[in-house]
């Protein structure tokens, strides 16, 4: 890929959920808005002034694309665009390829930079803190985030892979939302037996009437695999280290509810209003909605 535009073909060609994609710099971007215009500055500051950058993310000894776009996926006054998404596109050879969202929210600007740290390619995230709103005023310093392409997507960099924390057991619980979020309750032990009560719209995605009653009570043990690689998620980003509380801008949206206990019946709770706490939280989540489809669950009779 030597031209914006044929990685813009390419993104077309090979993913339909982007078949609008445009590639465009961050300077690019000239929207009346506050955020996206300190966006551009932070960019300047930063030397990112390109529209996508190579590397080798997950080192398979294929090139890797970092992509600054608009998908296109919202619009505000005017008919303008008001979509920004960065993406990362991973390449596997044999014109097999993925595509990866690095945006927390869906209405985030930020600066991703390749950063190479410990013989690894790395992503630093930078985003305009905001001091004065009304005024226009940001802070001097943007925050920062380092995220490795680890199990399967971008979460927080550790340098620490030797972290070890003995989990006893996971509890995790979703309320209802403005629409059709899957509500449920979910248990795993140590020893990978797991309950799992579907409350509401845990297996039609279409709309459904809301009831009073549960969808059912299920057990499994679960698969090593996916076991193993939630408990080694949860060390890697360090859970006992994270908030116990979070919460994105807007309403109407889900809360969930993790609940963990660990070394000797210590115990970490994080509620997180829209599930976007941290990218590796987001990940730890989507492993936990994941089970409900991907696990042989038996039904049990509800006492």
């Amino acid at each position: 890929m030597k031209s914006q535009t044929e990685v813009q073909n390419l993104i077309r060609k090979n993913f339909k959920d982007l078949s609008k994609y445009e590639v465009k710099k961050i300077q690019d971007f000239k929207r009346n808005d506050f955020v996206c215009e300190a966006n551009v500055k932070l960019a300047d500051e930063l030397g990112v002034n390109e529209s996508f950058y190579r590397t080798d993310f997950d080192k398979n000894g294929f090139t890797d694309l970092l992509i600054i776009g608009d998908d296109f996926s919202c619009y505000g006054g005017m008919d303008e665009s008001c979509s920004f998404r960065p993406i990362v596109l991973l390449n596997f050879g044999n014109e097999k390829y993925k595509i990866v969202n690095i945006s927390q929210n869906f209405d985030d600007y930020y600066t991703p930079k390749i950063v190479s740290k410990n013989g690894q390619n790395l992503l630093e995230i930078y985003r305009t803190r905001i001091k004065d709103w009304e005024n226009k005023i940001t802070y001097k310093n943007p925050q920062k985030q380092i995220l490795a392409y680890k199990f399967d997507d971008f979460i927080e960099y550790n340098s620490n892979n030797q972290n070890y924390i003995p989990i006893q057991k996971i509890e995790f619980s979703t309320s209802g939302c403005y629409g059709t979020c899957p509500v449920f309750d979910l248990e795993i032990n140590q020893n990978q037996d797991a309950k799992f009560i579907a409350k509401q719209f845990n297996f039609n995605k279409e709309l459904e009437t809301w009831s009073d009653k549960n969808e059912g009570t299920f057990q499994t043990k679960i698969k090593d695999k996916d076991f193993n690689t939630l408990i080694k998620l949860l060390a890697y980003i360090d859970f006992p280290q994270l908030e116990n509380n979070y919460s994105v801008n807007w309403t109407d949206d889900q809360t969930v509810e993790l609940k963990i206990i660990y070394s000797s019946g210590k115990i970490k709770t994080i509620s997180d209003y829209g599930a976007s706490g941290s990218y590796g939280l987001k990940k730890v989540y989507k492993l936990l909605f994941d089970l409900r489809q991907n696990q042989n669950w038996k039904k049990i009779d509800e006492k």
